[in-house]
């Protein structure tokens, strides 16, 4: 029923607005209960079926319903079973609430992805709140010793929570401000890839090898972060090119913004800058130029740029331009064990190997 593969189950998935894919929300509990559920009735049947007296009936029955004491603190299990149900019920409504806000009602919104995406996720964590403090007061928790239990979290954050308790406030931080959203391409230290998930402690990015990195929200608040895809796709693509000393510089720069022009990916229409292509300099082997166009879709930046060098390649071979590789010139002085030779000094000895080699 969890995973959606059964008929009735999968009815059940649409019915809540829940891919099949995903299991739904609260259904462990209720699990959870339904089986206590069972094996209480099959202890309470075994009871009768054994003859036990009823006066021993009446005081587990006693103890179900009116609870026993655990120093000051009175434990009611019936209580506690009510209140498991309530969570288990809000969890699974909210879990409905949830499928819906995603897949129907803020598609038809002009919200942009980033905040759709966060408003539900926001809305998944007030339902937690209030399925637990439902919980509580179903359960008879006594609200006036929360007091206590803050003094006491607050003494435990003091020593060793402050990197979770970071985290976490972190975790809203990036969900309110939305410097990166899922789908974004960031890059955090050494790590780059696209961001798969936030949560409310962690976010969880693919690089592009299909490893998935875990990375705490305190790093992307705290650290440098670059999102290639903040507040657009596009992107700017740069390709080093080193020609021959001789070729002609000026048909060399026609060549590449030719090229670039022609590409469909790389922005012609103004709305970006134009290809350009700039001289660096003068290189060992080569004179050094690049080529720089902005291209529609970041995400394809690399495929332009393979598709770029292609057409270079065979411009240039069709133009005669010559793409270089570093040449050095090696002066032999003196062979390792050379003794000399009759009829020829050192002097024609070096001239000899550099004329030969």
């Amino acid at each position: 029923m969890e995973t959606g593969t059964g008929a009735w189950s999968k009815k059940l998935h649409r019915l809540l607005g829940i891919r099949e894919d995903k299991r739904i929300p609260g259904l462990s509990w209720l699990r959870f209960l339904t089986g206590l559920g069972l094996w209480l009735g099959f202890a309470w049947f075994m009871l009768i079926v054994w003859d036990v007296s009823e006066t021993l009936r009446l005081e587990i029955y006693t103890y179900l319903t009116q609870g026993f004491m655990i120093g000051s603190l009175r434990i009611v299990p019936s209580k506690l079973i009510t209140a498991l149900l309530a969570i288990a019920v809000i969890l699974m409504a909210g879990g409905w609430l949830r499928g819906q806000m995603e897949s129907n009602w803020l598609k038809k919104t002009y919200m942009e992805r980033g905040t759709r995406e966060a408003l539900v996720t926001i809305t998944g964590y007030v339902y937690f709140a209030i399925a637990f403090l439902i919980g509580l007061g179903v359960a008879g928790f006594d609200f006036g010793s929360l007091a206590l239990i803050a003094g006491a979290l607050s003494v435990g954050i003091g020593f060793g929570l402050q990197n979770i308790v970071n985290n976490f406030i972190s975790g809203l931080i990036l969900l309110f401000e939305r410097p990166v959203k899922t789908g974004d391409w960031i890059v955090v230290g050494a790590t780059e890839g696209y961001v798969k998930k936030i949560r409310i402690r962690y976010t969880q990015i693919q690089t592009f090898d299909r490893a998935d990195v875990i990375v705490p929200n305190s790093e992307l608040i705290s650290g440098q972060v670059t999102n290639w895809m903040l507040r657009d796709s596009r992107g700017r693509a740069r390709i080093p090119v080193g020609v021959a000393y001789g070729s002609d510089t000026e048909q060399v720069k026609n060549i590449l913004v030719d090229i670039a022009n022609e590409h469909p990916e790389v922005i012609t229409n103004g709305s970006s800058p134009e290809p350009k292509v700039i001289f660096r300099g003068f290189g060992d082997s080569s004179l050094d130029f690049e080529l720089r166009c902005h291209v529609r879709n970041v995400d394809r930046r690399l495929s332009v740029v393979s598709d770029i060098n292609f057409a270079i390649d065979k411009a240039f071979r069709e133009n005669g331009i010559e793409i270089p590789f570093p040449q050095r010139d090696v002066h032999v002085r003196d062979l390792p064990g050379d003794t000399g030779k009759p009829g020829r000094d050192n002097k024609d000895e070096s001239s000899y190997y550099q004329d030969n080699r």
